[in-house]
C-alpha cells in the first residue's frame, strides 16, 4: 500500500472537520477513504484517533505509576531526576516524562504522542511492497498491540515495535539495526534480550533449526532452570537496577504470582495466545523451507520455548515470535492452500480476540473518560484531565485498579 502525500482536497477537509466534531463516528469514513485514496493524510487521522483514545484511559496499572511519577516530577529538581533514574535499568522515557512535568505539558500529550508514533511506525511497515508483511502488521494491530494495552503499558509495546522495525530493516538489508535495538532497550529494558537474538540470526539456518528442536526439551522445565540460574548466578553481581529487575521477573511477583491473580477473561486471552503460538511452532518444526524470514523468526521461537513456563514473559515476548512466524508462513505459502486456510481462520479468529480484549479491559474503559468519546467532540476530550484528586478518588492506591467499578 504505497501512500500518497499530495495536496489536500475538499473531501479531506470535510473528514477532518468530522473528526473534530465526532471522532469515533469519523473512523469508518476515514478507513474507507484510506483504502480508496491511499493517502497518508488518513493514516494521520487514524493514528490521532487511537492516540486520543489511549490518552483518555483511566490511570490504572503501569499507567497509574506513570501518572504518580509525573506528579512527583513536577516538584523534583535535576538532582532528584538523576537519583530516580539511577534506580532504573532504562531511562529514556522517564527523562521525557520529567521534561513534560517541568515545562507544564500534560502527560496526556505524551501518551498521545507515543501511541500516535506507534501507529505511524506501523503504517510505515504497511507501506512495504511485501504483501505478507502488510498482513502480519495488520494482525499485529489487532491481536497483539491493541491501543488499550498500548496506552496502559506504554513503554513495552513501543519498545517491541521498534524491535520489529529493526529486524524488518535487517530483512530488507538495511543498516542501523543495532542502533534501533539499543533505542528500544532504552525505552524498556526488556528489549535488551533482542540484541543477542540479532547475533543469533547470523548462525547458519540448519544449526538454528537444531537449536529450535533442542529448545523444545526446555519448555516444560524452563521456570525451574531459570529460577535455579537466577538464584545462583545473580549473586555474583552487585545490586544494580538491572539485576533487581531480572530478579523480579524470574523470582518475584512477575514470575508466577502475577499469573495466579489474573481474571478468567485475561486467562482465556492468555491461553488462546499460547494455542496460536503452538500452531506457529509446529509449522517450523514440520517444514524445512529456506527463507530469510525463517532465519529471523527461529531465534524468537527459541526464546519463547525457553520462557514458555513464565506466563508474564511468554505474554510479553510471544508477540515477536508470532509476528515473524506468521510473516514467514504467509511468505512461504503466499499462493497455496495453507495460506488460504490460515487467512480464513484468522478472519474468524480476529473478531474473537478483539472482543476478548475489550471484555478483559472493560473496567478500565468504564472507569475513565473513554465512554465520552461516543458523544463528545475532540476539543472537549482534549481538555479532559486526570489530576491527583481524581486519581485518589477513583483509583485504589494499593492495587492501582478502579474503585467502585464492578465487572460486567
Amino acid at each position: 500500500m504505497k501512500l500518497s502525500t499530495s495536496k489536500l482536497y475538499a473531501s479531506d477537509l470535510i473528514v477532518g472537520v468530522l473528526f473534530i466534531l465526532t471522532p469515533l463516528w469519523s473512523v469508518p469514513i476515514t478507513i474507507f477513504q484510506l483504502f480508496k485514496t491511499k493517502r497518508a493524510y488518513y493514516t494521520f487521522l487514524i493514528s490521532a484517533f487511537f492516540g486520543l483514545t489511549a490518552s483518555l484511559l483511566a490511570p490504572t496499572g503501569d499507567l497509574y505509576r506513570l501518572y504518580i511519577t509525573y506528579f512527583d516530577f513536577q516538584n523534583t529538581n535535576l538532582e532528584g531526576l538523576i537519583s530516580f533514574i539511577s534506580l532504573k535499568p532504562d531511562s529514556l522515557f522517564y527523562v521525557l516524562l520529567f521534561i513534560f512535568a517541568k515545562i507544564g505539558l500534560s502527560i496526556r500529550i505524551l501518551i498521545f504522542g507515543v501511541v500516535f508514533g506507534y501507529f505511524q511506525l506501523s503504517f510505515r511497515l504497511l507501506q512495504s511492497q511485501n504483501p505478507s508483511l502488510r498482513i502480519s502488521v495488520i494482525l499485529l494491530f489487532i491481536m497483539q498491540f491493541d491501543f488499550l494495552l498500548h496506552g496502559l503499558f506504554l513503554r513495552f509495546p513501543l519498545s517491541m515495535l521498534i524491535v520489529i522495525y529493526a529486524f524488518v530493516r535487517k530483512i530488507e538489508g538495511k543498516s542501523w539495526v543495532l542502533f534501533w535495538l539499543v533505542i528500544a532497550s532504552m525505552v524498556h529494558f526488556a528489549a535488551l534480550i533482542t540484541i543477542p537474538l540479532y547475533f543469533m540470526t547470523r548462525i547458519r539456518e540448519h544449526k538454528l533449526q537444531k537449536y529450535l528442536i533442542y529448545s523444545l526439551f526446555i519448555m516444560p522445565f524452563g521456570s525451574y532452570i531459570f529460577i535455579f540460574l537466577t538464584t545462583h548466578f545473580l549473586e555474583l553481581f552487585p545490586d544494580i537496577p538491572l539485576k533487581l529487575k531480572i530478579e523480579s521477573y524470574f523470582l518475584g511477583y512477575w514470575a508466577l504470582e502475577f499469573f495466579e491473580e489474573r481474571t478468567w477473561k485475561a486467562l482465556m486471552q492468555f491461553y488462546f495466545e499460547r494455542v496460536l503460538y503452538i500452531v506457529v511452532l509446529l509449522y517450523f518444526i514440520l517444514t524445512k523451507n529456506k527463507s530469510k524470514f525463517r532465519h529471523q523468526a527461529i531465534p524468537f521461537l527459541i526464546l519463547i520455548n525457553v520462557f514458555f513456563s513464565f506466563p508474564n514473559l511468554f505474554s510479553r515476548y510471544s508477540v515477536l515470535a508470532i509476528f515473524f512466524g506468521l510473516l514467514t508462513i504467509f511468505t512461504e505459502h503466499r499462493k497455496t492452500s495453507i495460506s488460504k486456510f490460515l487467512k480464513v481462520s484468522l478472519i474468524l479468529i480476529i473478531p474473537l480476540v478483539f472482543s476478548i480484549r475489550l471484555i478483559a479491559q472493560q473496567k478500565n474503559i468504564r472507569a475513565g473518560y473513554i465512554p465520552e468519546i461516543m458523544y463528545r467532540n475532540s476539543i472537549s476530550l482534549i481538555l479532559k484531565e486526570y489530576d491527583r484528586q481524581w486519581i485518589e478518588k477513583n483509583i485504589d492506591k494499593e492495587t492501582a485498579r478502579p474503585k467502585n467499578i464492578q465487572s460486567l
